[in-house]
């Protein structure tokens, strides 16, 4: 997860002198956190997932799922629920262009959000230490602005960057969420990620 209840919750190859700075994107989601039309819609207890690129007329876009979230302190995990609604910005500008609320939108069963889809953390994180966590964490984030920049200057990516941002996504992707995401963004999470994990 990217960051949760307006805290940050929740990348290997390059080193971290690489991507010192705090990534745009965690300073984007920081700063929509904390304005009235986010804090109108979302409930308290909500996380912003991984970003989706989008491209329209010749625009760069960044969609911003959200999910809800839950502390099982009996569990000392984290109980995630799906995929319930997305806010789009522009890149450039930074500002809000779209809410959508997932349950008006798609044609998933109405139970979707009834119960919880899976926990954090999840086998793939599991095995990392808290510091491993957020260096990977760090890593990745860096690497979408590294994206976002390069799709809206319509470049291409570094050799190697797939790879390695394929290689992070696979850790840190909630396998409960996975198929939500997919189903928001086939073609972006087809290429990154086309194995899928079978939750």
């Amino acid at each position: 997860m990217v960051t949760s209840a307006n805290k940050e919750t929740s990348s290997s190859g390059r080193s971290s002198t690489r991507y010192p700075q705090t990534s745009i994107i965690t300073i984007l989601i920081d700063g929509i956190q904390k304005t009235a039309f986010y804090r109108q819609l979302v409930p308290m207890e909500s996380g912003v997932g991984w970003p989706i690129p989008l491209r329209k007329d010749g625009r760069v876009y960044i969609i911003l799922p959200l999910f809800g979230i839950h502390k099982v302190k009996e569990r000392d995990k984290t109980a995630l629920f799906p995929l319930f609604a997305t806010i789009t910005l522009d890149w450039k500008t930074q500002k809000p262009v779209e809410y959508v609320d997932l349950s008006f939108r798609t044609n998933w069963p109405k139970e979707t959000w009834e119960k919880e889809a899976g926990y954090f953390p999840f086998p793939e994180t599991a095995p990392l230490t808290i510091g491993e966590y957020k260096e990977k964490r760090k890593k990745i984030l860096n690497m979408y602005d590294e994206m976002f920049n390069l799709l809206a200057e319509n470049r291409s990516f570094a050799l190697g960057f797939k790879e390695e941002f394929s290689s992070l996504l696979r850790i840190l992707m909630e396998p409960c969420l996975e198929k939500y995401y997919r189903a928001l963004a086939p073609k972006f999470f087809n290429h990154f990620l086309p194995q899928e994990t079978g939750e």
